[in-house]
């Protein structure tokens, strides 16, 4: 059956004015509830800035600078020689070094470092681990994660227990999530990285480790191959001239032994050596130059990891200021406040307008019955 609706549902311009006409008289109208949250939001927001306590931010920033390798320079093709290859490219990348500076073994290596300090105000400096520290630092976190009881005792990596590991584990994810940031800024070109914790000294020596062992971890990580290649050209030097030593003082020898000799054959031995002794002086110093080319190219390949900004001069302290945070607080809470009175207002009306919708839509197909029943031809289709 097809009729004309009883109502419109098409929502034009001035219905929209109208609205918010009508939602802003509804909003001034509640002003006082609107008032009393934004107060309530900025004593919250203060409480908040007292009771939390003050954090301590070690900050390092790196310029990484490094020169990218090739399959055709002197290095790659003595390594080839030694039967070492070289993989060409080799990217010195900041996302790279940015993932070292938060890897597990670095960071549980400095958990496993030793300082003198005390993170509580009142106790005496002990020297401990780091990971202890962190543990004392946190009881409730500790007590969360049931590591309050915990203790390190050793400080190696291959001397620790399973427990012991699992526990470093515990820590290490904690650390990674809430403690160490690493990022490069796009506006300085650098990588940047932030230690935060509740003591100066904790941050500090956590920050410090990370930034000299990742620093050197990245730089030895770039030029493993390389090293092996100096490691062993340097080895073939070292016997090489051991070697010529050793026929040298037997050439003396055979020298002195033969002052009178008369006949040619008795210098037979002593030309052999002269032979030996003059290859051997070639080889030695065929090696010793192919050494040094390789000691420069290995400078030139090595990266550089300077760091700029040291964390025993940027380490700062962070403290929410309580003014900010109540304005912030108050504003927040008249934003807030206000779409949600809104937000109620606008399920109300949907709700009553629904119903008034319904009660129209009755009316409207009683009087068709009605009118069916005066005029029984008006029942056509």
């Amino acid at each position: 059956m097809q009729y004309d609706r009883p109502y419109n549902d098409e929502i034009n311009i001035g219905d929209l004015f109208t609205k918010f006409g009508e939602y802003r008289r509804y909003l001034v109208k509640k002003w006082w509830v609107i008032l009393l949250c934004a107060l309530a939001l900025a004593l919250g927001l203060r409480f908040y800035a007292v009771w939390k306590k003050e954090h301590y931010v070690a900050h390092a920033d790196f310029a990484v600078k490094g020169t990218e390798g090739s399959s055709t320079s002197s290095l790659a093709s003595l390594a080839s020689s030694f039967g070492i290859g070289i993989t060409t490219g080799t990217e010195f990348t900041n996302e790279l070094f940015l993932g070292i500076l938060q890897s597990r073994t670095l960071v549980k290596e400095a958990l496993m470092q030793k300082y003198t300090m005390s993170v509580k105000k009142g106790v005496a400096p002990r020297e401990d681990y780091l990971a202890n520290f962190y543990v004392e630092m946190y009881p409730r976190w500790a007590k969360k994660k049931k590591v309050k009881d915990f203790k390190l005792e050793h400080g190696s990596l291959d001397s620790i227990t399973r427990y012991e590991d699992s526990c470093l584990t515990v820590i290490y994810d904690e650390i990674v999530d809430a403690d160490i940031t690493t990022e490069f800024s796009d506006e300085l070109g650098m990588n940047q990285m932030e230690v935060s914790s509740l003591s100066y000294d904790f941050s500090y020596a956590l920050a410090n480790y990370l930034a000299y062992a990742g620093s050197e971890y990245y730089i030895n990580n770039q030029v493993v191959n390389e090293q092996r290649t100096v490691d062993l050209m340097q080895g073939k030097a070292d016997s090489l001239r051991a070697l010529l030593d050793a026929k040298e003082e037997m050439l003396a020898r055979i020298q002195d032994g033969s002052a009178f000799q008369v006949k040619f054959t008795g210098y037979l031995n002593q030309n052999r050596l002269i032979r030996e002794i003059g290859l051997i002086t070639t080889e030695y110093s065929t090696t010793f130059a192919q050494l040094q080319l390789a000691l420069f190219d290995l400078q030139n390949k090595a990266p550089l990891v300077d760091m700029i900004d040291r964390p025993k001069y940027a380490t700062i302290k962070e403290k929410e200021q309580t003014t900010m945070m109540m304005i912030i607080g108050f504003i927040l809470g008249i934003i807030f406040t206000s779409i949600g009175l809104s937000f109620r207002k606008y399920i109300r009306d949907s709700v009553e307008e629904a119903r008034q919708k319904q009660l129209v839509i009755e009316k409207y197909n009683k009087e068709q019955e009605n009118q069916s029943l005066i005029n029984p031809d008006s029942n056509k289709i």
